[in-house]
């Protein structure tokens, strides 16, 4: 007579064992896009719709106007700050078209550097510069390419990078940047 193996005890391990593996491939997958998901939340106020529309105003803007000073973007200045009496005050439809953008768009400020952002990098990256710069534009700084190119396919020498503060939440602030063939100095 041949004995009845009992099979109880086997297929309790074979569930254990699969049980294993499931977790295991969950809790790979959960370490793996649950960062990913808060990069996507940090950063969905980068290169939105709306931002992206203000950059190319301002920059259709700076490109068509002469302005009063030149850009004081050097070997020792990394960037400029973009203000509306920069540009000629004799073009005054162009100057208040400025001051019209700017109030609409909730700008904060509107830094023009080079075309490569290497610099500018390592200058807001300065725990000397923190005063200066919002901790969300330095992370959306860091967030872009470096661009390590002197000028653009377009024939760019700057990029401008654009930050405003949302309307429908002031507490957050939106960026973008674009690219800036040149200026004309007065």
């Amino acid at each position: 007579m041949k004995k009845k193996l009992n099979s109880k005890g086997f297929a309790l391990v074979e569930t254990m064992v699969v049980s294993v593996l499931v977790v295991v491939i969950l809790s790979i997958i959960y370490t793996n896009i649950y960062p990913l998901m808060g990069e996507y939340e940090k950063r969905e106020y980068y290169d939105d719709i709306d931002s992206k529309y203000a950059a190319y105003w301002f920059k259709l803007l700076i490109q068509k106007s002469e302005l009063t000073t030149e850009l004081n973007i050097n070997n020792s200045s990394v960037y400029d700050t973009f203000t509306c009496d920069k540009i000629d005050s004799s073009d005054t439809k162009k100057e208040t078209i400025c001051q019209e953008l700017w109030k609409k768009y909730n700008v904060l400020n509107l830094y023009i550097t080079n075309y490569d952002l290497t610099k500018f990098k390592q200058f807001t990256e300065q725990s000397s510069h923190s005063e200066i710069f919002t901790r969300g534009l330095i992370d959306y700084v860091f967030s872009l390419p470096t661009y390590a190119k002197k000028v653009s396919l377009n024939n760019a020498k700057y990029r401008l990078i654009l930050e405003y503060q949302l309307k429908n939440d002031p507490e957050k602030n939106a960026y973008s940047t674009i690219e800036v063939k040149g200026v004309k100095i007065k």
